[in-house]
């Protein structure tokens, strides 16, 4: 491991804690509604990405792979998202 894929892994893994405790902070605020829950869904987002091109070396992946892995990252994270703003819509 050369000295930066070592300063980018902490990196990465400075940033999955501040964003874990993004996550953390505004359910212990009792922050809620639609715009809240999608910044919490994106700094989510951001997590899963960051975890399967760094952590998990899907970088280096041929592009399909990385697409199908991002795609169904994305899937997981707008899904809940678009239900509760279908329910509030309908509501």
């Amino acid at each position: 491991m050369t000295i930066s894929s070592a300063r980018r892994i902490t990196l990465t893994w400075l940033l999955l804690v501040v964003l874990t405790l993004f996550g953390l902070g505004a359910g212990h605020l009792g922050m809620d509604g639609l715009a809240v829950n999608g910044l919490v869904l994106a700094a989510a987002f951001a997590k899963g990405r960051w975890m399967l091109l760094d952590f998990l070396k899907l970088r280096g992946v041929p592009t399909g792979w990385r697409t199908l892995f991002l795609s169904w990252l994305a899937f997981v994270t707008i899904a809940p998202w678009l239900a509760a703003a279908i329910s509030l819509l309908r509501g």
